[in-house]
């Protein structure tokens, strides 16, 4: 398959690429494979990646006829929600670009509504969704440059505990029907339960999909191997070169994938035999414990500030298993047992209380 130019800048960058047009025309399971697994390693070209996708299907003549008033709406209505790459785009056959857009954008429009909303997510390379393009565009992108963990806090109240030099794609709106995230590097992810919602990680070798469980996953560009490991609860692990070979791994084991052989090993974690001082080692069960004591395990494990009045919460205490609630339920929780409130400003957790007699 001939690959993409290493940083394409324009929508004919596309249109010119032989793979490219093969997959829009064809729509080829192997091709689906490798088209999520390249927007998996450049999520910022996703826009771009979109309306070449749009032209190409103007170009095919996937035009079907509506009335004027049709076309009319649903032109304004979409291109009144798209967002422009930052990438210049330059005129293709001599049309300006926002010709095509709205072209595009009809045609986009018409598909999804006579496939019943179930059209553009196979074409765009992404399986079961049935959001608007448009909503697509509204992505949250996350890089710790900080030397130290960074807790990022998702829509569904999930969190996810990224490590330094990773980068995290989100999107700000927590109404899809699936909760997906696009990692590069290393995230400790605590998952909230919705069942009706699932929960899937891609990286550009693995995509971990889960209902609410804790685990972590780590996927650098520059090291030899990817790997996921369970905390609690279950997780399927599917190779985006094996689409066929998913793994199930439950509490305490971890498989690991070779890029460059492929080669998958499945295998049991010992916590206490576990080198790492890393929060999937961590214990957060405890049995009248001072809340004052678990606020500062908390801080130091999230590397996140938790302010409160010491002497205020002097005679408190919780106990309870915290280990697969998030980082906001876990504080939420033991708030809930002292009858305190909390909130967050500024990257710090603020603890109100009047204290525990």
């Amino acid at each position: 398959m001939q690959s993409l130019p290493s940083d394409p800048t324009t929508v004919d960058d596309f249109l010119e690429n032989d793979a490219f047009r093969m997959w829009i025309r064809e729509q080829r399971s192997e091709d689906r494979v490798y088209w999520q697994h390249w927007l998996s390693q450049h999520p910022e070209k996703r826009d771009l990646y979109e309306q070449a996708v749009a032209t190409m299907l103007v170009l095919q003549g996937k035009k079907i006829a509506l009335s004027d008033q049709h076309v009319h709406e649903a032109r304004k209505k979409i291109l009144g929600q798209l967002v422009p790459p930052t990438a210049q785009v330059k005129p293709l056959l001599t049309w300006h670009w926002g010709r095509w857009a709205a072209a595009a954008a009809v045609v986009i429009a018409i598909i999804w509504w006579q496939t019943g909303n179930s059209g553009i997510g196979s074409v765009m390379g992404i399986e079961k969704q049935a959001e608007p393009l448009a909503e697509k565009s509204s992505w949250q992108i996350v890089k710790n440059t900080t030397g130290l963990p960074l807790v990022v806090l998702l829509p569904d109240n999930s969190s996810v505990l990224l490590s330094s030099g990773s980068q995290l794609r989100y999107a700000k709106q927590g109404k899809q029907t699936v909760r997906e995230v696009y990692l590069q590097g290393e995230g400790f992810f605590e998952v909230t339960k919705n069942p009706a919602k699932p929960f899937v990680v891609y990286t550009a070798n693995l995509t971990t999909k889960v209902l609410g469980t804790s685990f972590q996953v780590r996927a650098f560009e520059k090291e030899k191997g990817t790997y996921v490991k369970v905390k609690t609860g279950k997780v399927s692990v599917t190779p985006v070169e094996s689409p066929d070979q998913t793994v199930l791994l439950t509490k305490n084991e971890q498989l690991s994938l070779e890029t460059k052989t492929d080669k998958l090993v499945k295998q049991d974690i010992i916590p206490a035999k576990e080198n790492s001082p890393g929060i999937i080692n961590q214990e957060f069960t405890f049995e009248f414990a001072p809340v004052a004591d678990i606020f500062a395990q908390l801080e130091s494990s999230y590397n996140m500030p938790i302010r409160y009045d010491r002497h205020v919460l002097a005679k408190c205490t919780f106990t309870g298993q915290l280990n697969d609630a998030p980082f906001l339920e876990k504080i939420r929780l033991i708030c809930l047992t002292i009858e305190s409130t909390f909130e967050v400003v500024d990257g710090q957790v603020f603890i109100h209380s009047n204290g525990c007699h």
